[in-house]
């Protein structure tokens, strides 16, 4: 399990024995049908806004240094505009979108989605209900499935049931103790 926050901005390596980045990870593509994970972004150039996809297949290997690709080859060209095909962007769709409960009610924001890289899935959203509930409470976790949308303004949470505590948080450390 990884969170999305940790894999922005890793070195992208085109194999173990090269130890020179390619470039960095900008922005990991999830699909808005499923649970799967597409792959990931990375900028061609510094100063134009050139980006290159890589898929999950191409990746190698991810270590704690970095994540290695198959080949320099492997990657694909991406254009943010095109998202009926490449589904939903960690960093333009996701991160810090409002949800909301279905009354209107805002229940607190995205801050992270779950990654399980071996599976090729993403299975979970963190939402932070503010900081003082997250440092009394911990973060709530919303499982991947049933029970919410997204559009383009909102994740939509139809049964708040499917929120669930992550177990951390001050109560949860004064009562272990």
């Amino acid at each position: 399990m990884i969170r999305c926050s940790e894999i922005i901005e890793k070195p992208i390596f085109i194999s173990r024995r090269t130890r020179e980045p390619l470039s960095t990870i900008y922005d990991v593509i999830i699909s808005s049908n499923s649970n799967k994970i597409l792959g990931f972004i990375w900028k061609k150039r510094l100063l134009k806004k050139e980006f290159s996809i890589i898929s999950l297949d191409d990746l190698s290997l991810i270590t704690k240094d970095g994540i290695h690709i198959k080949s320099h080859k492997t990657s694909k060209e991406f254009e943010y505009n095109n998202r009926k095909f490449f589904g939903l962007s960690y960093i333009h769709d996701i991160l810090n979108k409002i949800v909301l409960s279905n009354e209107g009610e805002v229940i607190g924001i995205i801050r992270d989605i779950f990654l399980d890289i071996e599976k090729g899935i993403y299975f979970g959203f963190e939402i932070s209900e503010g900081y003082i509930d997250d440092i009394i409470t911990g973060r709530k976790l919303i499982e991947v499935g049933a029970g919410y949308k997204i559009d383009s303004h909102a994740l939509l949470l139809y049964d708040k049931s499917v929120m669930q505590t992550q177990g951390r948080g001050l109560i949860n450390i004064s009562k272990s103790t």
